[in-house]
């Protein structure tokens, strides 16, 4: 009997032991800031955290440091850049959050370029329509010069992590829906960009007018700023909230200030003409911004108490 009863003392012991090592592995995955269920909240510490600290930081959404802890400052942050971004303000990211900021939860797999589901996603060994459609737009923007074949090689791989270096993206070399938003595609079939729809019906004398809307603000801007300048056009285009052609978003009183000091009459560069044109193929680097400034120049108050979605060159975009 006494045999017996060391026998379940000891593995009474090795069960608890047990138990208390799996607390520990579990408290450990969280505090390297990814939880069971992939989120960063409150409380969790790690390089992603510092890197979602840093996307709000560039964006005008936090102000603190990014030390990669998840304090009240950092979720505050969250829950501002959530509202901004039509999100669930819980202060939490997960995959949705994720994907507006352009990041991915895991360091080596899962929702690659912000996509909330890795099934939605194109990457190496893809086929189809979709890969074609990528391939076209990489390669009238000039990352990809190789034939829209529709197979997602070794080469159109290069092409996207060029594209998503370019664009503040994780470069992961998958096509997520952070990487598809920039490139004005959706990785569906039902839907396309906001921008994009715009560029089935533009004449030549859209084109122009759009280009000369680029060279008057943007010349001398890096060449995605001046394609983004195009897209806040076209979102407005596309916006209920303002004129449904470009020449009326162009002239709508005190839009512009190319209008107001009559550098819309510029004759456009070759190179305002083609960003008119990749943002009419929908390319879209704001993701959906209605308003940009100069921050060194702009005097509206009300511009200015706009919440920041990012900066590119001299703008801000929001």
């Amino acid at each position: 009997m006494q045999s017996v009863g060391k026998r379940r003392f000891v593995f009474g012991a090795l069960a608890l032991l047990l138990v208390l090592a799996l607390l520990l592995t579990a408290a450990a995955f969280t505090a390297d800031g990814v939880a069971e269920a992939a989120v960063l909240k409150q409380g969790s510490t790690g390089d992603k955290v510092r890197e979602m600290q840093q996307k709000l930081k560039s964006w005008g959404y936090y102000d603190g440091s990014a030390d990669g802890i998840f304090g009240s400052g950092t979720r505050s942050a969250v829950i501002y850049f959530q509202r901004v971004n039509g999100l669930s303000a819980d202060g939490i990211v997960g995959t949705a959050t994720a994907a507006a900021l352009g990041m991915t939860l895991s360091g080596s797999s899962g929702t690659s370029s912000g996509t909330a589901s890795s099934s939605g996603a194109l990457k190496r060994g893809s086929t189809g329509d979709k890969v074609r459609e990528m391939q076209r737009k990489l390669r009238s923007w000039g990352y990809y010069d190789g034939s829209a074949d529709g197979i997602f090689g070794s080469a159109t791989e290069s092409a996207v992590k060029y594209f998503q270096r370019r664009n503040g993206l994780s470069a992961d070399g998958i096509v997520g829906s952070a990487t598809a938003a920039a490139l004005g595609m959706t990785l569906s079939g039902s839907s396309g960009g906001s921008s994009g729809s715009a560029g089935g019906s533009v004449t030549s004398s859209d084109l122009n007018l759009l280009a000369r809307v680029v060279y008057g603000e943007a010349r001398g801007e890096a060449y995605v700023g001046q394609v983004a300048v195009a897209a806040v056009v076209l979102n407005r285009v596309e916006s209920a909230s303002f004129p449904n052609t470009i020449a009326g978003v162009v002239y709508q009183s005190g839009a512009f200030d190319c209008v107001a000091d009559g550098q819309i009459n510029l004759t456009p560069d070759s190179t305002a003409v083609k960003a008119a044109q990749d943002a009419l193929n929908g390319w879209d680097p704001t993701y959906g911004c209605l308003f940009y400034y100069n921050p060194a120049t702009a005097t509206s108050a009300w511009m200015l108490s706009r919440p920041v979605k990012l900066a590119i060159g001299n703008h801000n975009f929001c």
